[in-house]
């Protein structure tokens, strides 16, 4: 371009180019903030996670107080429905030699120990617990007769009719077949489980009249505490001072025995040390011990004769099985015993089946074999 003024030419310069403008420097964060934002996010994830512990643990115990509570309900309802309804209790049709045609009656069929011929661990028909699940109680059945030593010398009675004793252990939970069987034969020996729901009552109504009572004292048996004798057993692993004071308890709370038989106590009564602490109490309290016999090494006798204890065994138990035919059987095993040897203690329990062959069986005794309180069938150990 030509500038015309002042009368030359001048050519106008070219405008300065215009500068790009400055780009801002990014502005620095400060060091800490990146820092402070981690630590917020682990701080909101720590809450979430325990928010997610939070809810589990919640809903655990809503999981488990639902399932108590169903237990309960479904325990209740066995209860009510009978022990017969229990999936513990086990049955089969009898069909044993000795039942009769026709019959299709059911037993409880007993659980075996591994060891030797225990017979371990039958349960009773019609015998609850306080916890209604059915009372346990040990067999040992092998028991050769043809070998057995000559029984200990006994008093005479003025005749030779052989004597047999029966004992009814487990008493304590029905009155009425308890009353019944002393109706039945006033001579029969009632042994009560101390701490029974009717145990003490049971025991002064039968000691008013006449009877003779034992204390059937809970044993350890080998396969404790699956097989729990109940509460207040006397077991191995005591001291010589919480044994005994153990025993002294259950004494008192029987009213009026006159002797002790063991209610299981495989393990137990195969301890001669035990039997040896358990006799020095019942030996000051004049009261003689049979050996339930549980155990094939049972050192009972051996502690007895040690002690000059009053002694004798058992020799057949009555109702292994609750049926008739099975308990007739039984108990004219007894009656052979008895004849061959002058005397027998048969060991039954208060069921039906029980009552009802006494019913039939003891009137046929009259004249050929007596029966005879247990005190009578027990003697000294030379």
């Amino acid at each position: 371009m030509v500038d015309r003024k002042k009368g030359g030419a001048r050519r106008k310069t070219a405008a300065p180019p215009k500068k790009a403008p400055k780009r801002k420097a990014p502005k620095k964060k400060a060091p800490g903030k990146k820092t402070g934002s981690r630590k917020k996010q682990k701080q909101d994830l720590g809450k979430e996670l325990k928010k997610v512990f939070l809810g589990l643990a919640i809903l655990l115990a809503i999981c488990l107080t639902v399932a108590m509570i169903a237990d309960i309900f479904i325990t209740s309802g066995q209860r009510r429905s009978g022990p017969e309804s229990s999936k513990h209790r086990i049955t089969q049709t009898d069909k044993r030699p000795n039942a009769k045609l026709g019959e299709d009656k059911k037993y409880i069929s007993p659980v075996f120990e591994d060891i030797g011929d225990i017979q371990n661990i039958k349960p009773s028909e019609g015998l609850v617990e306080k916890s209604q699940r059915p009372i346990l109680y040990e067999i040992f059945e092998d028991l050769d007769h043809g070998q057995v030593e000559k029984k200990p010398g006994l008093p005479k009675i003025g005749d030779d009719i052989p004597r047999i004793a029966i004992i009814i252990d487990d008493i304590g939970y029905d009155r009425q077949i308890a009353m019944d069987l002393y109706l039945l034969d006033s001579s029969l020996t009632f042994s009560v489980l101390p701490f029974s729901p009717f145990g003490r009552s049971i025991a002064r109504s039968l000691s008013a009249k006449g009877a003779q009572l034992m204390l059937h004292m809970p044993m350890e048996p080998l396969k404790y505490p699956e097989a729990n004798p109940g509460p207040g057993a006397l077991l191995s692993p005591m001291t010589p001072d919480k044994l005994l004071n153990q025993l002294r308890k259950k004494l008192k709370e029987v009213p009026g025995v006159v002797g002790v038989n063991n209610h299981m106590g495989s393990k137990l009564t195969a301890d001669s040390d035990k039997m040896n602490q358990i006799f020095t109490v019942l030996k000051k309290k004049d009261l003689f011990f049979i050996d339930s016999r549980t155990s094939p090494i049972s050192q009972g006798k051996a502690s007895a004769r040690l002690f000059k204890l009053r002694f004798a065994q058992r020799d057949t138990f009555l109702d292994n099985f609750e049926n008739i035919p099975y308990i007739t059987g039984q108990f004219a095993r007894l009656i052979k015993v008895a004849q061959r040897h002058g005397t027998a203690i048969g060991i039954g329990h208060p069921y039906k089946a029980t009552l009802e062959t006494l019913k039939i069986e003891l009137p046929k005794l009259k004249g050929k074999i007596r029966i005879v309180p247990a005190s009578q069938l027990v003697s000294i150990i030379e």
